[in-house]
């Protein structure tokens, strides 16, 4: 026997809005803005599942599984997750914890730091057997450097409900790449260390954009439970336990990171430029240096960038982490981070020599993971669609 279907004043609404023998999108944001609860939204899912669009449907699942949070600016209605939706799939990770299949951020503030490292072989050491190498950059003396990254999250409301992130970051390239094409020619200004970000192909047509070095993801830290696993468990990164506060000090952020020992990684201080245009002549004149050709991508763009990662010397995993923003990029002062020889991280980023140039800010990311193994549990959301697992080969992708 079905359980009986509440009469509340969401329900109320949907028999409404469904006469014309369909709810859409526009139906479900309306629905989400009466007081509701996680139960109300379930009823209207089970009753009129047949009536929802794709987007409305993905809406409401979400509504359901991870409700908004307090006092956080909701960006879950941008266009971008409508193009990714939320299917109503679930996965369950080694704990029992039930989380959607789909892995989005839908808002927090993230600084990335954007650098080089003088010891090549302990960063090349880092992909060994993965069938990729680190992008360097050739300084005027014919020292090379590899390129490395370090990100610092807090995110206020993804489909893991809120957590606190960490990154240590490598840009990579097969090692089959000609030489000149994994090789950046450096700008004394010290902007080239963003480049491998910003050269890419677009496509005009779709306002896609994406990017031609991957991300080799090396070490994350991770605030909770189901972020790590579910992070360990389909996309292979190497996470682990750790947390990231972040205060605020008039302009200033500051976000302290340590590890799950509780032992100190790095301190970031950074106050964000007011403006975001300030620094791109120097990244322009780093791209002509290189003989990267920049582009004024339109409004819209959606940036793509390849994502790899494995634990330990396990198999290599890959996935595509997609958004619609661009860091509000600035120079890195000597004094806005210190790393802490005290925890292993830290100590892995002082021993690759590990030195930021660049700072990106985005006050208000946002952004989806595609491309991993779908992995989903038989226990849904009263939606009937049929779980499966996916058995993928990954290669390096070559360019």
């Amino acid at each position: 026997m079905l359980p009986a279907i509440r009469n509340n004043a969401m329900m109320q609404e949907a028999i409404e809005l469904a006469k014309d023998g369909e709810l859409g999108n526009s139906d479900a944001i309306r629905l989400l803005q009466i007081p509701h609860c996680a139960e109300d939204v379930k009823d209207v899912l089970s009753r009129f599942e047949k009536q929802l669009t794709r987007e409305a449907k993905s809406k409401l699942t979400l509504a359901a599984f991870v409700p908004l949070p307090d006092h956080v600016d909701n960006q879950r209605y941008e266009p971008i997750f409508d193009r990714y939706p939320i299917t109503g799939k679930t996965y369950t990770t080694a704990s029992g914890t039930v989380v959607l299949n789909e892995v989005q951020y839908y808002n927090g503030q993230m600084v990335q730091l954007y650098g080089e490292c003088t010891d090549v072989a302990q960063v090349s050491e880092v992909l060994a057997g993965s069938g990729y190498r680190p992008m360097t950059i050739k300084r005027p003396d014919g020292r090379e450097n590899a390129i490395a990254q370090f990100w610092s999250h807090n995110l206020t409301d993804t489909s893991l409900r809120p957590y606190n992130a960490m990154f240590i970051i490598v840009a990579a390239v097969c090692e089959d790449t000609p030489a000149y094409q994994g090789c950046i020619k450096a700008d004394e200004n010290g902007a080239s260390s963003v480049l491998p970000m910003l050269d890419g192909c677009f496509d005009p047509a779709n306002r896609v954009y994406e990017n031609k070095a991957c991300l080799y993801f090396a070490r994350l830290l991770d605030s909770t439970r189901v972020a790590i696993e579910v992070g360990r468990e389909r996309m292979g990164t190497d996470k682990r336990p750790g947390t990231i506060d972040l205060t605020h000090a008039g302009k200033q952020l500051r976000f302290s990171i340590k590890n799950g020992d509780r032992r100190a990684v790095a301190t970031i201080n950074v106050v964000p430029a007011d403006d975001r245009a300030a620094y791109l002549p120097e990244v322009a004149k780093a791209a002509a240096t290189a003989g990267i050709a920049l582009r004024d991508l339109p409004p819209g763009t959606e940036y793509v960038y390849p994502g790899i990662a494995r634990i330990g010397q396990g198999p290599l995993v890959s996935w595509q982490w997609r958004t619609d923003l661009v860091p509000r990029f600035q120079p890195a002062t000597p004094d806005m981070v210190v790393f802490d020889p005290g925890s292993e991280e830290g100590e892995m980023l002082i021993k690759w020599g590990f030195k930021p140039r660049v700072l990106g800010y985005i006050p208000n990311v946002r952004g989806v993971v595609t491309g991993i193994p779908e992995k989903t549990s038989r226990r849904n959301l009263r939606v009937r669609i049929r779980g499966s697992e996916a058995a993928v080969v990954l290669r390096p992708k070559r360019w």
